[in-house]
């Protein structure tokens, strides 16, 4: 499609859209008879961005050229009022992922935006709705050949804001100029495998593993490296409690950085972070509607809007609601949850923009999936192997059990540009958990005590609601300026969160175990205790309390257009206290080091980046489950220590659309880990946990129509400098050493709007025990998708469908948890 223009001069502006952060410049453009400051009157409805895109090239006089597969199903605000050409056609593009690009002279062709920026603590990433995480090199490359193109990409409102600033240490930086491994996910490709929880976008990332299922605690948790971790930043901001009411609807993306974040975050998370990515304030109007399944009667629908409040765009807003309910692909396992988000964006000046979100989630599941353990008979002795899995359509607990979560979140952030060289961030977090539940575990016996193998339910219980109280906040002064050639972005400032958590005198009500049944069976249909129907839980006490704090000052300095580094340290300090029902303090600790990072970086050319990288972080000691009945030392705090990762990497854009990665690395950290004592678990802290390895990804649009997220994980995992001798050189519990996935999605040329996806996710043999003696098999399962996308009487339409596990392969997902069922999930989105 051709449509005429009068020339004029482009400038380039690449911004994220909402709040999310680019960089921008000013390019230099072809020699048009209209020049770039001319302004013109437009009237432009809101509606088709294809009608839009008609009535800016007759109202302009300037020629588009564009293939009209592109615009189908997208829409723009409109634009009324008098611009500048290059204004105009930015405004009109902005949330639409397309970049408008001088293709000859007296020409603009619109195409996918291929540039990209990353921010490293909120780890933010420029995406395209083609390629996760990809920065294009193009116009760096056309740059050093003195040739750079002349684009017009401008997908945020505030520009002076967005162009420069970010949460955390570090600022923007093009994803392939980064020293650290980092994949994301976008909010297409959580919708295209309609994903209602966490658990099938960390079963498709190619260098992590599901850690446990949702249903098992009711909040994330993921294998990172080696190591678990329940707990991830929300919009570059740190919480010690775990990520419980985060709603796959209310996110713009999910940002997985491999490898110990120290430096980045102060305290924990020695394999990796999950970022959280909310989604931001819209400045054109948007209402989409969501309505689908996500297996069995698991219903949902959800509703997305946003806009600007006010005419100028002073205020804007994003609001999100979504409900579910419904018996999921297990059976005999219900969940409900509702879920409302809101944001709000004030651009109080050019150079200053405040942000505000809030949230509220319900979460309930009735038939809780649980952790299974077996044993060589009733009295808990233990096994040297370990047993096959049971069919993973079905929780093994009775209907009974349950987990509740109600969860309020309330956050808030300043973006200030205080002039050319200085500028601000600074951002506050709170939220509040409640939860209760019935808890049950699934045991099997190989002697029932006669003789023969059984199944049993232990250590049930009722669990009274508690209540944690986390708070996250930072604020960092950046500057940039040059010392005899040298360019600095100096990054100083801090950062800390806070975690208190409230419990019952009484926190626990035993419910006993059930008889052993000969058939697995019984386990979900034994009749609840009697024990669990009367309790008097007593008064609220303050259980336990942490604090993490950082001092953090960081350069990113340029030496060369090839070579770079950055440096910087943080000194970090954990306090935490454990206090009894009667306020005594029962275990304490309050420990500071300096944590350090530095990362050399070499870009022989604009599309390869490699980097070595050093980095230190104090990590929090293990704490126990505050569960009597499952634990010998439940509560205790153990102590802190400090991390160390090496890490040598590159990267590789051939084209704008595909990102190669690659890493080597070696991670020391403490063990920690769980032994059967009396009947119950002892959790030790001995020894070092070494685990390096290497991993490879690609991910992005090999071709026009095939985009991939492929690659894989190769681990060597050892216990080392340890006093139980027993543990030297084994391999840490839980962790698969090998890890094999990809995803393709295909669009079908003859079928415009149409697309094929499918993936295969392997992992590698664990083990359940510290001693390895209880080895669990690697599996190998695999999806299919069907998506079409299409406009209906102007409005977006798509339709998604996505079957999981489709050859119903049992497997054991981790060391206690059965894997994610064969289950269909569709959608349908429709665009207002």
């Amino acid at each position: 499609m051709t449509i005429k223009f009068e020339r004029g001069r482009v400038m380039a502006c690449a911004l994220m859209a909402g709040t999310v952060i680019g960089g921008c410049a000013a390019l230099p453009g072809l020699a048009m008879a209209q020049d770039e400051g001319t302004l013109r009157a437009y009237d432009i409805p809101a509606g088709a961005l294809s009608d839009a895109l008609n009535s800016f090239a007759e109202q302009s006089g300037v020629q588009l050229t564009y293939e009209a597969s592109l615009t189908q199903g997208l829409r723009t605000g409109g634009l009324r009022g008098s611009f500048a050409p290059r204004d105009a056609i930015s405004r009109l593009l902005s949330g639409t992922g397309l970049a408008a690009r001088s293709s000859s002279e007296g020409a603009l062709t619109i195409a996918r935006a291929t540039r990209g920026a990353m921010t490293l603590d909120p780890l933010r990433l420029e995406l395209t709705p083609a390629a996760y995480g990809v920065g294009s090199v193009a116009a760096e490359e056309e740059s050093e050949a003195g040739r750079r193109d002349d684009t017009i990409l401008v997908t945020g409102h505030n520009e002076k804001i967005d162009a420069i600033s970010g949460s955390g240490p570090w600022g923007n930086k093009l994803v392939i100029d980064t020293p650290y491994a980092i994949s994301v996910v976008s909010q297409d490709l959580i919708e295209s495998v309609i994903a209602g929880d966490m658990d099938q976008i960390f079963k498709m990332n190619p260098v992590v593993q599901n850690s446990a299922p949702s249903t098992v605690y009711g909040t994330p948790y993921v294998n990172i490296r080696g190591f678990s971790t329940q707990k991830g930043v929300v919009d570059g901001l740190r919480i010690s409690s775990t990520l419980t009411g985060i709603s796959t609807e209310e996110l713009a993306n999910v940002e997985i950085m491999n490898g110990l974040s120290g430096f980045l975050y102060g305290v924990g998370n020695p394999g990796g972070v999950t970022n959280y990515v909310l989604k931001r304030p819209t400045y054109a109007p948007l209402l989409d509607v969501r309505v689908g399944n996500y297996g069995n009667t698991q219903w949902f629908a959800h509703v997305d809007m946003g806009g600007k409040i006010d005419a100028g765009g002073t205020f804007a807003y994003r609001l999100n609601m979504s409900i579910q309910d419904g018996e999921t692909a297990k059976k005999n396992q219900n969940v409900a949850r509702t879920m409302v988000s809101g944001a709000l964006d004030w651009n109080v000046a050019p150079n200053l923009l405040v942000q505000a979100e809030a949230a509220h989630t319900y979460y309930r599941i009735d038939g809780i999936d649980s952790r299974f353990y077996a044993y060589g008979d009733t009295s808990r002795a233990s096994l040297d192997h370990w047993i096959e899995p049971l069919a993973n359509d079905k929780t093994w607990t009775p209907s009974w059990t349950y987990l509740q979560t109600k969860t309020d979140r309330l956050g808030a952030n300043v973006k200030w540009k205080i002039d050319d060289t200085f500028s601000l961030r600074a951002a506050y977090l709170y939220k509040r958990d409640e939860q209760d539940s019935i808890n049950i575990y699934p045991l099997y016996v190989e002697d029932g005590g006669n003789g023969e193998a059984g199944w049993q339910l232990g250590w049930t219980s009722r669990s009274a609601p508690s209540y944690n109280y986390a708070q996250g906040a930072y604020a960092y002064l950046d500057s940039e300026f040059a010392t005899f050639g040298i360019r600095h972005r100096l990054t100083v400032g801090a950062s800390g969160d806070i975690l208190s958590v409230k419990r019952h005198v009484t926190n626990t009500v035993s419910g006993g175990d059930s008889p052993v049944f000969s058939d697995p069976d019984g386990l979900n249909n034994w009749a609840m205790p009697s024990a669990l129907d009367t309790y008097s839980w007593g008064a609220l006490y303050k259980s336990s309390w942490a604090r993490n704090t950082n001092i953090v000052v960081g350069d990113d300095i340029q030496f060369t257009d090839h070579l770079g580094a950055m440096v910087g340290a943080n000194r970090s300090t954990v306090e935490a206290k454990a206090y009894g029902a009667t306020g005594a303090t029962t275990s304490s600790y309050d420990e500071s080091a300096w944590t350090p990072t530095v990362s050399l970086i070499f870009k022989p050319s604009a599309r390869v980046t490699t980097y070595a990288t050093y980095m230190e972080g104090l990590e929090q000691g293990s704490t126990v489950p505050d569960d009597s009945t499952l634990y010998n030392n439940p509560g205790e705090i153990m102590k802190p220590y400090v991390s160390k990762q090496y890490e040598i990497g590159a990267k590789y854009a051939p084209i704008d659309a595909l990102l190669i990665t690659g890493a080597l690395y070696r991670i020391e950290k403490a063990n920690s880990f769980d032994e059967q004592v009396g009947g119950k678990i002892t959790r030790t802290q001995d020894g070092v946990e070494v685990h390096q390895g290497i991993e490879l990804s690609a991910t992005g649009h090999v071709t026009h129509n095939l985009n991939v997220m492929v690659g894989g994980t190769l681990m060597d995992l050892k216990v080392t400098k340890t006093s139980t001798a027993s543990l030297l050189g084994k391999w840490p519990t839980g962790v698969s050493s090998t890890l094999a996935k990809m995803y393709l999605e295909y669009s079908v040329p003859a079928l415009p709007g149409f697309s094929v996806s499918g993936g295969v996710y392997h992992a590698g043999k664990m083990y359940k025990d510290s001693a390895n003696l209880q080895k669990m098999n690697g599996y190998t399962i695999f999806d299919l998708g069907l998506h079409y996308k299409a406009e209906v009487d102007g409005h977006p339409v798509r339709f998604d469908l996505n079957a999981a596990n489709i050859t119903a392969e049992n497997y054991w997902a981790t060391s206690y948890s059965l894997g994610i069922p064969r289950s269909v999930a569709f959608a349908v989105k429709y665009g207002f």
